[in-house]
């Protein structure tokens, strides 16, 4: 992976975590990068948008 910029503390890292995805509306979003250890963990743990969906069940 290329050197990434740590969100938290803004040193380049050579092993950089994605900590969040970001979304905008007019253009595209970006990946929010972090420093593996103590900047990554400080994030707050994103929520997985398919985790809460699953097909409709039929009850028959």
């Amino acid at each position: 992976m290329t050197p990434q910029i740590c969100a938290r503390c803004q040193t380049t890292t050579k092993q950089p975590v994605v900590v969040a995805i970001g979304h905008g509306a007019s253009g595209g979003g970006g990946t929010v990068y972090a420093c593996p250890g103590q900047c990554a963990d400080s994030f707050p743990k994103q929520r997985d948008p398919f985790e809460q969906t699953h097909p409709a069940r039929r009850q028959r």
